[in-house]
């Protein structure tokens, strides 16, 4: 019995030396120049013109697994708009879930653009998560068409 147990122990501590060892697999940054294009700009205008009150005074705007930040140009793209976008990497998350803007400390939501692929040509299908929601019930698929030149948003489905 006493046998059993030194194995059982020695088994444990093996696991557990295994798993603190072994690095945390985090996704990396990703080129955020393939999505700051026209596309993923009228899917943003298109999700902001989604919004019912009350209405986000912020949205951090984030790319990839990663949740790289958009670049300033991208970002400025966007100056005037309502709710205010900003980049994700101006967010802070204290320990009560939600997210603050860290210059101005006005509340918001993260709005993810995690991937797009071409459906057909001139549509995309475009994942898009949002912070504000449940874990499980916080992606979207978004269809996003280029019609007489104008990036708009066709539907939307959950994920």
């Amino acid at each position: 019995m006493r046998l059993i147990l030194i194995v059982i122990g020695l088994m444990l501590v093996l696991a557990g030396g295994y798993w603190w060892l072994r690095p945390p697999v985090h996704p990396g940054p990703v080129n955020a120049s393939i999505y700051e294009t026209d596309m993923i700009e009228g899917l943003v205008r298109g999700v902001l013109a989604e919004f019912t009150p009350p209405v986000p005074t912020v949205c951090f705007l984030a790319f990839g697994d990663g949740r790289t930040p958009p670049s300033r140009p991208f970002i400025a793209r966007f100056a005037g708009t309502r709710p205010a976008i900003c980049s994700c990497d101006s967010a802070a998350s204290p320990p009560i879930g939600k997210y603050f803007d860290v210059y101005t400390g006005r509340p918001g939501l993260i709005v993810h653009v995690v991937s797009f692929k071409e459906y057909i040509p001139g549509t995309f299908d475009v994942v898009v998560a949002f912070s504000n929601l449940p874990p499980g019930h916080d992606r979207f698929t978004y269809r996003v068409a280029q019609l007489s030149g104008i990036w708009t948003v066709k539907s939307r489905k959950a994920e």
